[in-house]
């Protein structure tokens, strides 16, 4: 097992205990599981003892280079059944544009630009339509329509709304789509972030598109550089469902990478099986807790699923499968800390608990539950103070062996120095760089920064899909001075070339004094 080193690590342990401490006291529950992560989409359905299937996205399009599953030091075999899109496949994809406040009238000439890229780059086996909304929603070509309509229909689109009723609207898109038989189910979002409603909120929407299974793609385009901090409702509508936000820059132009490839973070992934039959053979029982990693460029993905296998009294032949009917009972809590997406659960069935084993839960299992949720309150608080102290040391300890060029200081609570040691430096979501930034905001290589000969710094943009911004200006290639701000993708970072210990030093001050008197 991997030594927990993040809160979030120890707070996936800690539901996983939680989830084993109680299924024993349910034994007629098998579950279905869905997660989202900041990098995985995955729902797994059991509906036979022997085997686990798992439909699984990529949120950034990086292929898993390897899938690997086992149940304590029982390693399992993981099939790759399909590759999205499979034969068949369908993706209802709905264009969702805000219409309001006509002095918007600009951006709608944009909108409906981008909108025929998007439209222009579309493959066969995707369902498309079209909406636009302001106090409501209206559909301007149903979902199925073809290319050259939805164009047209477009064409016809104009700022004249009031009021932007943002959540409702988004809701009854969500309800549109949850009609359409399909594989996934994306709206493209295209607003200022602006939301007026009263009555509906954000958690409406996020629980509406979990319960349908919608990702929720924002392309946003700030109103003003002031109203721009509404862009972040619709980072939040993309963050909670499995999509992406992208933000246009004060031309209400797109980033050019993602205009080429608008479906990547949708169209991706596949279908895998997992045969439980060596576990079963090795004499694991009732509950157990199946480890699933995906193997990426980026790093590994770790995810814990439940899985029901025999009950003690009554083993499966293992020559024909055990079907699990599938009638909804309970189903188990997602590990990640945003709201999970829950599908249908299914059930085991069974004889029903002993009403003593109910009894004797109420009288000893719930305490000790509460105990142990407490010392796992304590152990987490303990474990971020001691990564907080940790990391500080640890970047103290690596300055202290010679001088860097210069630093960049990330501009949040942990303020950590990033020692900039090579002529060349380069900065991305890649392991591969000098400087790894862990943010879906952040391209792979998304910018470097050259130290010339006369020991000046310049920063260049390698194409990145956010941008490189300095000082809040968009470049593509800038000299950098002290005390510069560097916007990479969502992280901002400050450049100088100060060591940490430089304010500690003392200069030196020359004082007036009075010339001594002569006698």
């Amino acid at each position: 097992m991997k030594k927990m080193s993040t809160p979030r690590q120890l707070h996936r342990y800690i539901v996983c205990l939680i989830v084993q401490l109680i299924l024993p006291v349910l034994p007629n529950a098998a579950y279905p599981w869905s997660i989202l992560t900041e990098a995985l989409d995955l729902t797994c359905r059991q509906t036979q003892l022997e085997s686990l299937a798992c439909d699984y996205r990529m949120r950034v399009p990086e292929p898993p280079l390897a899938i690997s599953a086992a149940i304590g030091n029982n390693k399992l075999t993981v099939t790759e059944a399909e590759i999205y899109p499979w034969p068949q496949a369908v993706t209802a994809i709905l264009f969702l544009v805000d219409t309001s406040d006509p002095a918007r009238e600009p951006v709608i000439r944009k909108n409906i630009q981008h909108l025929s890229s998007l439209l222009a780059v579309s493959r066969d086996y995707q369902q498309l339509g079209l909406a636009s909304f302001d106090k409501s929603l209206r559909m301007e070509a149903p979902i199925g329509t073809s290319k050259n309509q939805i164009l047209a229909a477009a064409q016809h689109l104009r700022a004249t709304g009031m009021t932007t009723e943002l959540y409702r609207s988004v809701i009854q898109a969500i309800s549109l789509l949850q009609t359409v038989a399909a594989d996934r189910k994306v709206i493209y979002l295209f607003s200022d972030g602006l939301a007026e409603d009263k009555a509906y909120f954000h958690g409406d929407v996020i629980k509406a598109a979990q319960n349908a299974r919608v990702i929720i793609n924002s392309l946003g385009y700030p109103r003003s550089i002031p109203a721009s901090v509404a862009l972040q409702t619709l980072r939040r509508l993309s963050e909670e469902t499995g999509g992406i936000y992208i933000e246009s820059d004060h031309q209400f132009d797109l980033p050019s990478g993602f205009i080429d490839l608008p479906y990547d973070n949708i169209d991706n992934g596949g279908r895998i099986n997992i045969d439980l039959l060596p576990a079963i053979a090795a004499g694991l029982m009732d509950t157990a807790e199946l480890q699933l990693a995906f193997e990426t460029d980026l790093g590994d993905i770790q995810i814990q699923v439940p899985v029901r296998l025999p009950s003690p009294e009554k083993k499966p032949d293992t020559g024909t499968p055990t079907l699990i009917p599938a009638e909804p009972v309970i189903s188990a809590a997602s590990i990640k800390t945003r709201p999970a997406v829950v599908t249908a659960p299914v059930q085991v069935v069974t004889r029903l608990p002993d009403s003593r084993a109910a009894d004797l839960w109420l009288w000893y299992g719930v305490p000790a539950v509460l105990i142990i949720l407490i010392i796992m309150v304590l152990l987490t608080m303990s474990l971020v103070f001691w990564q907080r102290q940790g990391g500080r040391k640890k970047a103290t300890d690596s300055q202290a062996g010679y001088k860097p060029y210069a630093y960049l200081i990330s501009q949040d609570e942990t303020a950590t120095r990033y020692p900039i040691t090579r002529t060349i430096w380069r900065i991305g979501r890649s392991k591969d760089n000098e400087l790894t930034l862990r943010d879906n905001s952040v391209s792979r290589r998304h910018a470097e920064i050259h130290r010339k000969r006369n020991g000046k710094f310049d920063i260049v943009d390698l194409e990145s899909v956010n941008g490189v911004y300095v000082n809040t200006e968009k470049i593509t290639k800038s000299d950098l001075k002290e005390g510069d701000l560097i916007e990479i993708g969502d992280i901002t970072l400050l450049f100088t070339q100060y060591s940490s210990d430089y304010s500690a030093e003392e200069s030196t001050v020359m004082q007036m004094t009075k010339a001594p008197v002569s006698h």
